[in-house]
């Protein structure tokens, strides 16, 4: 008798579970490209900061901002996720910015006085989709800086 799990076939059943996964961050990182030039004229830092999320979904990033420095952070998600919005937190988990609360905005420009750690806390709302299908899509945070 075979053996039905033979490691040829583990790798390929891995394989083609990994190819919609593949896809749908490949897709994420093109949205997110084509979201940079929206930072100007702030500097982009480099990092690409991506997730696909969910309806209803949330997520965090903590990042390092440097004393004396602008920033501009930018949140945005496709549109199949809604109104995406975004808090800014400091380390004792005060918050210091809501986008919501700003005309659902999808930036926020603000000095650092001392080098310190914020965390940015995306939500994506409960969105209903007529298919019975949870709706997902890529949110994308993009820190710029100016010189």
């Amino acid at each position: 008798m075979k053996n039905f799990l033979n490691p040829a076939r583990i790798i390929l059943i891995g394989a083609i579970a990994l190819i919609p996964t593949v896809g749908t961050f490949a897709q994420c990182k093109g949205f997110v490209k084509k979201q940079i030039p929206k930072l100007s004229p702030f500097i982009h830092n480099g990092q690409i900061n991506s997730s696909v999320l969910l309806s209803g979904d949330h997520a965090e990033l903590t990042l390092t901002f440097y004393s004396g420095q602008t920033y501009r952070i930018m949140v945005t998600g496709q549109e199949t996720l809604g109104d995406v919005f975004f808090l800014m937190k400091d380390a004792s988990k005060s918050q210091l910015f809501s986008s919501k609360d700003q005309g659902k905005t999808d930036y926020w420009d603000f000095t650092v006085e001392s080098t310190q750690q914020l965390t940015i806390e995306v939500m994506v709302p409960d969105v209903d989709a007529p298919s019975g299908l949870v709706p997902s899509g890529c949110v994308s945070i993009l820190v710029g800086f100016k010189q």
